[in-house]
C-alpha cells in the first residue's frame, strides 16, 4: 500500500513533535548544570556537588541507574 501525501504529513509532524520534546528536555537539564556552574556564591567543591545532585536528580526521574559514556 502507498504512502500517501497525508501519511507523510502526519508522520512529518509526529517526529518534529518529538525532536521539539527532546530538544527541550534536553536544554532543561544542561540548563539546570549550567546554573549550577556559573553560581559565584558557590566554591568549587559546592559546584561539583550541586553538579552531582542535577545528575542524581536526572536518573531518579527516568530510572536511569548508569548513563551512556560518550566517546570524543
Amino acid at each position: 500500500m502507498p504512502i500517501t501525501h497525508s501519511q507523510t504529513d502526519f508522520v512529518n509532524l509526529v517526529s518534529s513533535e518529538i525532536i521539539t520534546g527532546i530538544d527541550r528536555a534536553v536544554e532543561y537539564w544542561l540548563a539546570r548544570i549550567e546554573h549550577e556552574l556559573e553560581d559565584a556564591g558557590m566554591t568549587t567543591i559546592e559546584r561539583v556537588h550541586a553538579v552531582e545532585n542535577v545528575l542524581r536528580e536526572y536518573k531518579n526521574v527516568t530510572g536511569k541507574t548508569n548513563l551512556l559514556c560518550a566517546s570524543a
